[in-house]
C-alpha cells in the first residue's frame, strides 16, 4: 500500500474528505430550500468546512450517509465506500466528521475504523471534539467512544420502554394496519400521532371477517373475493399498492387489534383505536380458523402459473368482476383433476362450468397468437423509434449546450460575489444566501445534464424491446417453462376473460396496448373449453395477486416519443391490418 506523507506543523496543505451522516432519511427533507441534503447535513458541512480551513486542508471528496441505522460497518455501504476511496487515494490525509458519534455507532466500530485509518496514515478529525494529538488525546477519544456507545444503548432502552408504555395504554405503534390510516389529531391544543379508520378499506375488512365467519370461504377464496371487491394494502416505501395476500389474511384474521385490542408481551390491553369488527364476530372467525386447523381441514395453497390473471367473461358481461380460481379435485378412482372455476359459483351468481386446466393452458397458448403484429409493422416501428432517438438526441445536445452556458453564468456570478465579499461591498449574510442559491442551481443543472440523455434512450429501448417481444409471441410462450410463462402473462396482460369457447377478450398492459391500438388490433377467441360433467362441486381454491414483471413506465419525454411512434400521427399509426 502506498504510504501517505507524514503530516507536521510545517507540512504542505493536506487533503481531506468529509463524512456527513444523519440517523433517519426524514432529516434529509428538512429545510431543503437551504440545502438539497437537508438542514442537518448543511450544518455538518459548514462545521467540517470551517475545520478544514483552519487546518489549511483541501476538501477533495464528500461522503453522505443518509438514514443508515445499522450498527456495524458491514451494513454501512458508505463507510465501505469511504475506506475504498482512501485506499485508492493515498494523497488524502484527513477524514473530517462533525462529531465522533456521527461516525461510530459503538466503541467496537470506532476501534476497527480507527485502526484501518491509521494503517493508511489517515487521521480522523472531529470538527466539534478536537482533543489534539498524542496518547492523552487517544485516551480521551476512546473514552468518548465508550460514552457514545453507552448513550446509544440507554437511548434505545428508553425508546423501547416508552413504546411499551404507549402500547399498554392503548396506543398504536408503527405503520397503520390494513383498514386504518396514520393521522395527526389535535389534543389539548397539540397535534398527536394516532390512527383512524380508513373510510375506503375498513368496510371491506369488516366484509372479509363476515365472509370468513360463514365457514364457506377458505383463505384463498377470500383473497380472490376481496381482490375483486377492490381491497388493497396501501403502498409503503418501494412496495406498491397491492391486493391483500393469502399470508396476510392468515395473520390479519387472527389479530385482536381489529376487535379493539393491543397485544403486548402476550397480554391484551384495550386500544384507543376504533375497532372494525365486534368481539362476537372476531370470536366466530377464530372458531372457524380453529376448525380449519385440524388435520384434513387445513387451508391449502394450490399453485398454478395462470392463477391471478384469468377472469370470467360471463360475470364481466353481467357487470361483475370474478376471477377464475384454480382448484384440484379427487375422483372416485383416486386420480387428481385440475380445473379452473368462476368464483361467482361460490355465491351462486354464475353458471360457468368447471374448465379443465389443461385445455385452459392450451387456450392461452393459442391466444398468444393474437399478440403478434405483421413483420412490416414491426420493421417500420423499429425504424421510426431509431429516427425519433436520433432527432431527440440532437435536441438533447442543444439543451446540454444551454445548460453548460448557464453553469458558466453561475460561475461568473459566484466570482462577483467573492469580489464583493473581499471589498465588504455587501453584507456577508446576503452573500452567503446568494452563494447557497448558486450552489443549489448548479446541482440542479448538473443533475439535468446527467439525466436528459439517459432518460430518452432508456424509454426508446424499452419500446424496441416490447416490439421485439411481439415478433413471435406464441412461439416464445409455448416453448417457455411455467415460471417464465407466468412472467410473460404478467408483462403482457392485465386480464384475460374466458368462457367455455375460450378467451373472449383481454386487457393488455402498456406499451403493448398502445402498439396494438396503433395497428388496429382485433382480439380473437381461443379454442373451445369443454366442461367436465363428472365435477359437480368446488374443492379448495387458490389465488395469488399479480406479481413479477412490473408495468412499464415512461418519463414525460419518453411518453411523448411513445405517442409519436405508435399513435396515428404518422405513417406508422396508419398501418392497420
Amino acid at each position: 500500500m502506498t504510504k501517505r506523507h507524514v503530516r507536521g506543523p510545517a507540512a504542505l496543505p493536506g487533503k481531506a474528505v468529509l463524512l456527513l451522516r444523519v440517523s433517519t432519511k426524514r432529516q434529509l427533507e428538512t429545510a431543503v430550500d437551504i440545502d438539497p441534503d437537508g438542514l442537518s447535513i448543511f450544518t455538518q458541512r459548514e462545521w467540517c468546512q470551517k475545520k478544514a480551513a483552519s487546518m489549511n486542508a483541501e476538501i477533495v471528496e464528500e461522503f453522505v450517509e443518509p438514514g443508515q441505522s445499522a450498527k456495524t460497518i458491514d451494513k454501512r455501504p458508505i463507510i465501505r465506500k469511504l475506506l475504498r476511496y482512501l485506499a485508492e487515494h493515498p494523497e488524502v490525509t484527513y477524514v473530517i466528521v462533525y462529531m465522533r458519534s456521527r461516525a461510530f455507532r459503538n466503541r467496537f466500530d470506532a476501534a476497527i475504523i480507527e485502526t484501518q485509518l491509521k494503517a493508511m496514515d489517515v487521521r480522523l478529525i472531529s470538527a466539534k471534539e478536537d482533543f489534539g494529538e498524542g496518547p492523552h488525546a487517544e485516551a480521551m477519544e476512546g473514552m468518548l467512544d465508550v460514552m457514545n456507545d453507552l448513550m446509544n444503548k440507554l437511548q434505545g432502552l428508553d425508546i423501547q420502554e416508552k413504546m411499551r408504555t404507549k402500547a399498554v395504554n392503548g396506543g398504536t405503534l408503527g405503520f397503520a394496519k390494513v383498514g386504518y390510516l396514520n393521522v395527526r389529531k389535535e389534543f389539548d391544543g397539540k397535534l398527536i400521532n394516532t390512527v383512524a379508520q380508513d373510510e375506503r378499506r375498513a368496510p371491506l375488512v369488516r366484509k372479509a371477517f363476515q365472509l370468513y365467519a360463514t365457514g364457506r370461504y377458505g383463505l384463498e377464496l377470500l383473497e380472490a373475493t376481496m381482490a375483486d371487491l377492490g381491497l388493497t394494502a396501501r403502498a409503503r416505501g418501494k412496495i406498491p399498492e397491492r391486493p391483500v395476500s393469502f399470508q396476510l389474511w392468515h395473520r390479519l384474521l387472527q389479530n385482536p387489534y381489529y376487535a379493539g385490542w393491543i397485544e403486548v408481551d402476550g397480554a391484551l390491553y384495550p386500544g384507543r383505536h376504533e375497532p372494525i369488527v365486534t368481539q362476537e364476530l372476531f370470536d366466530r372467525v377464530q372458531n372457524v380458523m380453529n376448525l380449519r386447523s385440524r388435520p384434513g381441514q387445513r387451508d391449502r395453497v394450490l399453485q398454478h402459473y395462470l392463477k391471478g390473471g384469468l377472469f370470467c367473461d360471463r360475470c364481466q358481461s353481467a357487470g361483475r368482476t370474478a376471477r377464475l380460481i384454480y382448484t384440484e379435485a379427487t375422483g372416485r378412482s383416486g386420480n387428481r383433476y385440475q380445473y379452473f372455476l368462476c368464483r361467482g359459483r361460490q355465491d351462486r351468481e354464475c353458471d360457468l362450468p368447471h374448465l379443465s386446466a389443461a385445455v385452459v393452458e392450451q387456450a392461452i397458448i393459442d391466444h398468444y397468437a393474437t399478440l403478434q403484429l405483421p413483420a412490416d409493422f414491426i420493421v417500420n416501428a423499429t425504424s421510426m423509434l431509431d429516427g425519433i432517438l436520433a432527432d431527440e438526441t440532437a435536441g438533447v445536445q442543444e439543451m446540454h449546450a444551454t445548460l453548460q452556458q448557464r453553469l458558466k453564468d453561475l460561475e461568473s456570478q459566484e466570482e462577483r460575489l467573492v469580489d464583493l465579499a473581499a471589498d465588504d461591498a455587501m453584507p456577508r449574510d446576503k452573500i452567503k444566501a446568494k452563494l447557497r442559491q448558486i450552489q443549489t442551481s448548479r446541482a440542479s443543472i448538473q443533475e439535468q445534464l446527467t439525466a436528459t440523455t439517459a432518460e430518452l434512450s432508456v424509454g426508446v429501448e424499452v419500446l424496441k424491446q416490447a416490439v421485439g417481444l411481439i415478433t413471435n409471441p406464441r412461439q416464445l410462450y409455448e416453448t417457455s417453462v411455467d415460471s417464465v410463462r407466468r412472467h410473460l402473462n404478467e408483462a403482457f396482460y392485465e386480464r384475460m376473460y374466458l368462457d367455455v369457447d375460450g378467451v373472449r377478450s383481454d386487457e393488455l398492459k402498456q406499451p403493448f396496448a398502445d402498439l396494438h391500438q396503433a395497428h388496429g388490433r382485433d382480439t380473437k377467441s381461443g379454442p373451445t373449453l369443454p366442461s367436465d360433467p363428472k365435477v359437480t362441486g368446488s374443492s379448495k381454491t387458490a389465488l395469488v395477486e399479480l406479481r413479477g414483471i412490473e408495468p412499464l413506465t415512461f418519463s414525460m419525454r419518453t411518453r411523448r416519443a411513445t405517442n409519436c411512434a405508435i399513435a396515428p400521427c404518422g405513417s406508422l399509426g396508419n398501418r392497420a391490418g
